[in-house]
C-alpha cells in the first residue's frame, strides 16, 4: 500500500474523502466507516503524515496530501464528500472553503485546544499498550505541526457554504463539545446540522454504541434525511 489508501471503485456517484486526525493510527481511525460505506460509496483515505519521519513537520504538507485527492477527483469530474475527524475536521473545513464540496461531515473537530499541554495530551493521549505494539509513536516534533494546522485552518469555517454536519460527544475528553457549538454558529452555510451525543468520548467511531449512531447519522445526512437535533 502506498501513501494513499484507495478503495476499489464501486460507483460513479460522489466520492468520500475521509481525513484522519492527529493520531498514530492515521486512517485506521476510519475502519468502521470503511466497512459501513464500502458498498455505497467510493472512498479515499489520504494519510497526512508518516510518523517514521519526524522531519515531516510542515503543516501545509499535511494539508496538501488531502487536497491532492480533491484535485484528482475534480479532474475526474467527481462530486466530493469530505469527512474529517478531529484535526482532520479542521483540515476538511479548510478544504471545503477552497473547493466545491457536495457535503461536509465534521466528527469531533479539533477547532479548539486549551494549551500546548492539552495539545500534547491530544497527540499522545492515554496509554493504550495494545496500540503501542502495532503503531509507531508520533514524534514530539509533530505537536507544533498540529498547532500550526489548527491555527492556519480553523478560520476558514467562516467561508464554508456547503451542507455541513457536526457530530460531537458531550463527554469528549480532549476537544470540548462547546467548540463545535461555537464553530457551527460561525458557519455561513444555510444547510448546517449539529448533533451532540449524550454518550461517548473523543474517539466516537471506536465505541460500539456511539459508532453505530454516528454512522447512521452520516448516512442519513448524505441522503438529506436529518434535521438539527440533540441526542
Amino acid at each position: 500500500m502506498g501513501l494513499f489508501d484507495r478503495f476499489k471503485k464501486v460507483k460513479k456517484g460522489p466520492l468520500i474523502i475521509a481525513i484522519h486526525g492527529f493520531g498514530k493510527r492515521r486512517t485506521d481511525e476510519y475502519i468502521p466507516l470503511k466497512e459501513y460505506f464500502k458498498d455505497k460509496y467510493d472512498m479515499v483515505f489520504p494519510e497526512l503524515f508518516d510518523q517514521r519521519y519526524p522531519e515531516d513537520n510542515i503543516w501545509y504538507n499535511w494539508v496538501s496530501r488531502a487536497e491532492s485527492e480533491i484535485i484528482k477527483a475534480k479532474k475526474e469530474k467527481r462530486e466530493v464528500i469530505l469527512i474529517g475527524f478531529s484535526m482532520g475536521g479542521v483540515i476538511a473545513s479548510y478544504l471545503a472553503s477552497k473547493f466545491e464540496i457536495k457535503r461536509l461531515v465534521l466528527l469531533a473537530p479539533a477547532f479548539e485546544y486549551l494549551t500546548i499541554t492539552t495539545a500534547k495530551g491530544y497527540a499522545f493521549g492515554p496509554k493504550r499498550p495494545e496500540e503501542d505494539k502495532i503503531y509507531t509513536p508520533l514524534p514530539s516534533e509533530y505537536t507544533a505541526t498540529f498547532i500550526d494546522v489548527v491555527n492556519n485552518c480553523r478560520d476558514a469555517i467562516d467561508r464554508v457554504t456547503c451542507p455541513t454536519l457536526f457530530i460531537h460527544c458531550l463527554d469528549d475528553e480532549l476537544i470540548p463539545y462547546t467548540a463545535s457549538i461555537k464553530y457551527h454558529k460561525r458557519l455561513s452555510a444555510k444547510d448546517k446540522k449539529l448533533v451532540i451525543l449524550g454518550d461517548g468520548q473523543h474517539r466516537l467511531l471506536d465505541d460500539q454504541v456511539t459508532s453505530s449512531v454516528v454512522l447512521s447519522l452520516i448516512d442519513d445526512f448524505l441522503a438529506g434525511k436529518i434535521d438539527d437535533k440533540k441526542i
